[in-house]
């Protein structure tokens, strides 16, 4: 019996030094046991890109920087210098830095835009050229959002592999990269130092699988509650109304 007291006694007393610690306190305890280098990210900004398709992985990266008191460090990146506008004129962006000019660093997101955009873009040899050379590279790796696959793939980077876009242009790519394996009903698909997302909102998984590999399931967890978001990997996705699907540029004949 007299036992039980003390063992009651200690788990009290425990709690309640629990308790007593602050928030700072706990954040400086998570930040503690994070010991890996430093992580960086380069976001790619070209004109008309989807704002959440930056917006939600930078986020993400941003909480992860402070949670790990600066294990994160985050850049955004351009084709070449002046400001960008995001889709609709929503946001201006003065990039940090230019392709020329850019630090090294370890991760390459690749935002999407509405497919008249995406279609402009498969022209741009700065870009292509870019992407193999950026690709090529020892330990480099590239994250795309959404239709952002397309110039990938445009690319020759997901010859052989698994890779998923949004689920409205699934079919085009499909029809169009056949040397892609498509994967649909999925929030993103790791394919070696590749990493594919489907539709916008899912740059935020494949964002927080990312923190999640690098520092652990705790910290991507405190992210993803903080986010209000529910992390998941696999899911059915939409089936749009009366068969209605991305059919491909319009060609005068």
């Amino acid at each position: 019996m007299k036992g039980i007291v003390v063992l009651l006694a200690y788990l009290i007393v425990g709690l309640a030094s629990a308790q007593g610690k602050s928030h700072a306190e706990q954040m400086e305890a998570v930040a503690q046991g994070i010991s890996h280098p430093p992580t960086v990210i380069a976001m790619l900004v070209y004109d008309n890109i989807v704002l959440q398709d930056l917006a939600g992985p930078m986020e993400v990266f941003s909480k992860a920087r402070n949670l790990t008191r600066g294990k994160y460090q985050v850049f955004t990146v351009a084709l070449s210098s002046g400001q960008i506008e995001t889709e609709n004129s929503l946001l201006k962006i003065t990039p940090s830095y230019t392709i020329a000019d850019m630090p090294p660093a370890d991760y390459l997101v690749v935002p999407g835009a509405s497919m008249p955009v995406i279609e402009e873009m498969l022209h741009n040899k700065t870009l292509r050229n870019f992407l193999i050379n950026w690709a090529g590279k020892a330990g480099r790796k590239t994250v795309s959002v959404c239709t952002a696959s397309y110039l990938l793939a445009n690319a020759g980077l997901l010859d052989g592999r698994r890779a998923t876009t949004h689920f409205f242009v699934a079919d085009n790519f499909a029809n169009r990269f056949p040397s892609v394996k498509l994967v649909r009903d999925i929030r993103f698909v790791r394919s070696g130092r590749l990493i594919t997302s489907s539709g916008v909102t899912s740059g935020i998984d494949a964002a927080l699988n990312i923190v999640g590999e690098i520092s652990g399931e705790q910290i991507r967890g405190m992210i993803s509650r903080a986010l209000q978001y529910a992390y998941r990997v696999e899911e059915a996705w939409p089936v749009a109304p009366d068969g209605m699907s991305y059919k491909g540029p319009h060609v005068d004949g």
